[in-house]
């Protein structure tokens, strides 16, 4: 433990492959340093994405440690707090950006109450809107069967059902709460001396909740306290990853959790309602996961099994007789040439591609016609098969292109593109303009410009309308019905950047994407924030109303 503190604040953040996002996250951090004695360490688990190469050139004054593998998020984090020497320590993540204001005022809240002894700011999500694990509550057995369960999420204002997220508490007033999230928090010294730092069992997810329970058990108050704003674009490590199975993490840290601290206050009854509740979240989760990834190849069976069944009435004749064994071996050779096509990239990043689909359907044609000489029960006609295959791969290429087509175009582009403005009309704006108009799988529609100095309202920049000025965002958003706003400063000001957020994120539900002239000089560089979602219920219920007003109005 270090005997002199002579740093006013010491800020630590672990980066795993999010190079990106590090960087701004360090230059609103340095920007929030003046006046104060700061010190930060960037912990590098072993990020393959070439994090400190490009780190360190830019900050040299930065205390880098690089792991040899991946560690996880609160050992990482002990080896910067062993060598701190701030009176306070904030543990921040890589993918956040903070206001000026925001160190200065949670130092100043600390000050102002010795009796805390951590203390995490108010949190918005990458849409504006409020961040609820900016405060939670103590995951008893009930309160975490209530969380995995879902039962939360049915009912987050209740005190009986909520109170893991405590949405019931004002989300604009200071309060005493049983766990912060590591995101950003800030941890007295005196009680990182006492306590010691993170309970390196839990690899991510559920140290910071353990770790603030040790705070209070230790006799330290812990406190959500909304003296400024931050912005955590939530999940972008884990993202990354490869292998790396959120829920299960997730579920596990909360086993670990209340096996830690209620073994023996619920021997029993605690374990079960976990359990439960962990089979329960993993059902729904795969669910989850069978909704986004089975559309595309459920249509594709769907399209070949209608195909075959064409072929064969087209070779017998519609009269033919049907029965329980040909609509069995149709589906068999339907999913074969399904099988084929995922085999060779047919529903993954290259979904959109001809050359997988071309390959997946030969390979199933010749597989499909062994069956001929290996497995008779299911021997069929070849000219049925060429044709149905035939037939059915043009259909599957056609509904490919026809979906492509209706993405770039108006009004069907609300399916799938999200309505865009750029912050900025100067060279950065230019070029994040020109990487989405390049790329035209990207889900952004480009709505216009917003010019902050105003400058060049009304005119046209790259055939781009310029319609307003900085202050008028809060209109321009709904009025053109924006999701997704791209801040392209020639020079970044988080602090602006993050007062609109807050200001806009009130009003309505929309993205928010930083674009530094580092990034925009490199294709790639932009390619961390231009992230494809897939259609949710939700979209796909707004986007038939906003056609269905669209033909209402012609």
């Amino acid at each position: 433990m270090p005997a002199d503190r002579s740093y006013d604040v010491s800020v630590i953040i672990i980066n795993y492959n999010v190079k990106y996002f590090a960087e701004q996250c360090i230059r609103s951090v340095y920007a929030a340093t003046e006046g104060l004695r700061a010190e930060l360490f960037v912990v590098d688990n072993n990020s393959s994405d070439g994090s400190i190469e490009h780190l360190t050139p830019l900050f040299p004054e930065v205390q880098f440690i690089e792991n040899d593998n991946n560690l996880g998020f609160g050992r990482a984090n002990n080896i910067a707090l062993e060598r701190s020497t701030g009176r306070y320590l904030l543990i921040l993540n890589p993918d956040t950006l903070i206001r000026e204001d925001s160190l200065r005022m949670m130092i100043r809240y600390m000050d102002e109450h010795p009796e805390v002894g951590a203390m995490g700011p108010k949190i918005l999500t990458r849409d504006g809107s409020f961040d609820k694990t900016s405060k939670r509550g103590l995951p008893t057995p009930w309160v975490a069967f209530c969380r995995i369960s879902g039962l939360s999420v049915l009912f987050p204002h209740s005190k009986l059902f909520g109170r893991y997220d405590l949405l019931y508490l004002d989300s604009d007033k200071p309060a005493q709460v049983d766990s912060l999230a590591g995101s950003c928090m800030m941890v007295r010294s005196e009680t990182y001396d006492q306590v010691g730092g993170f309970d390196e069992d839990f690899f991510m997810y559920g140290e910071d909740i353990d770790w603030s329970y040790r705070i209070k058990l230790a006799g330290w108050e812990v406190h959500y306290a909304p003296v400024t704003e931050i912005v955590h674009f939530r999940g972008e490590s884990t993202r990354r990853s490869t292998n790396f199975d959120r829920d299960k993490a997730f579920y596990g840290a909360m086993h670990l959790f209340v096996d830690k601290h209620f073994r023996s206050r619920y021997p029993f009854l605690g374990h079960k309602l976990i359990d439960l509740g962990i089979v329960l979240a993993s059902m729904f989760a795969r669910l989850r996961q069978l909704y986004r990834r089975i559309g595309w190849s459920f249509i594709d069976w769907i399209l070949l099994w209608s195909a075959l069944a064409a072929a064969r009435m087209i070779k017998w004749g519609i009269d033919s007789e049907w029965s329980l064994r040909v609509f069995f071996v149709l589906s068999l050779y339907a999913t074969v040439w399904m099988v084929c096509v995922a085999a060779f990239g047919g529903y993954g990043k290259r979904r959109g591609q001809i050359v997988p689909l071309i390959w997946g359907m030969g390979l199933g044609f010749l597989i499909n016609s062994s069956f001929t000489f290996f497995f008779n029960q299911f021997a069929y006609s070849r000219l049925v098969m060429l044709l149905g295959g035939g037939i059915g791969g043009l259909f599957i290429w056609g509904w490919r292109v026809i979906l492509m087509q209706l993405k770039r175009s108006a009004p069907w582009r609300w399916f799938y593109q999200r309505r865009t403005l750029i912050v900025g009309v100067g060279e950065v704006g230019l070029k994040v303009l020109k990487r989405l108009r390049k790329d035209q799988n990207a889900p952004y529609f480009p709505v216009g410009f917003v010019d902050p100095d105003e400058l060049t309202v009304g005119s046209f920049v790259a055939n781009l309308p310029v319609l307003g000025g900085e202050n008028e965002l809060g209109r321009l958003t709904s009025q053109e019905e924006i999701e997704e706003i791209f801040f392209a400063y020639d020079k970044v000001d988080y602090d602006r950047v993050l007062k609109v957020v807050g200001l806009i994120g009130k009003q309505r539900r929309i993205n928010f994407k930083v674009i530094t002239p580092d990034t925009a000089e490199l294709e790639s560089g932009l390619m961390p924030l231009l992230s494809v979602e897939y259609l949710s219920p939700r979209r796909f219920g707004q986007s038939l109303r906003k056609i269905a007003a669209l033909v209402v109005k012609q």
